[in-house]
């Protein structure tokens, strides 16, 4: 529960300006008053109906694609016909977010070596900027350098799978039970009132 939760309020913290200000913006039954500004009971009600459609729709992806491996879903999105440049950007972002992060890191520890304080000063914001600066360039160089060890080893701009994906019953199965799902649903959002 505790992972769960966990992106859950990363989304919700995400939103969460958008929701307390949305009450302010739609015309309707005042709630409150402050500084000028009235909140409505509409808008109030439009957040909530956000909110709770932002973390069905983040439980739902969490439920269907969130237990995948990232290599998985790279070599699945190819089999739904994604385009192959999108799916190679996405398993190559995947593999090196953590090379990037190793990076960043080892830079903060250089930083801090030499005595790099941050604060709220031109210094400080030169340093970032210099910090994100080198981050593009060591990036550039790094990824200069896989290309070329790609096409060392025959890379042709396809990525060759060492398992094939088929579908099988269970997937006939789980996809209609979820398409009876959504239906439900559906039928469950034109009824209500």
């Amino acid at each position: 529960i505790r992972p769960t939760l966990k992106r859950m309020a990363a989304m919700d913290g995400f939103i969460l300006f958008m929701l307390v200000l949305l009450p302010f913006t739609v015309p309707g039954d005042a709630i409150v008053t402050l500084w000028g500004f009235t909140a409505s009971w509409q808008g109030l009600a439009r957040a909530v109906e956000i909110a709770l459609t932002a973390n069905a729709v983040v439980l739902a992806l969490m439920v269907l694609v969130g237990t995948l491996e990232p290599v998985t879903l790279g070599h699945a999105l190819h089999r739904l016909r994604c385009p192959e440049t999108l799916v190679h950007l996405l398993m190559f972002t995947i593999r090196y977010i953590e090379v990037l992060r190793e990076e960043y890191l080892r830079l903060r520890a250089a930083m801090k070596v030499r005595g790099f304080r941050p604060g709220t000063n031109w210094h400080t914001y030169r340093s970032f900027g210099y910090l994100v600066g080198m981050m593009l360039v060591r990036a550039i160089e790094r990824s200069e350098r896989i290309l070329e060890a790609m096409k060392c080893r025959g890379f042709s701009g396809r990525i060759m799978l060492l398992q094939d994906f088929a579908l099988t019953a269970r997937d006939h199965v789980f996809a209609a039970m979820l398409r009876a799902g959504l239906v439900a649903l559906m039928a469950m959002d034109l009824a209500w009132p």
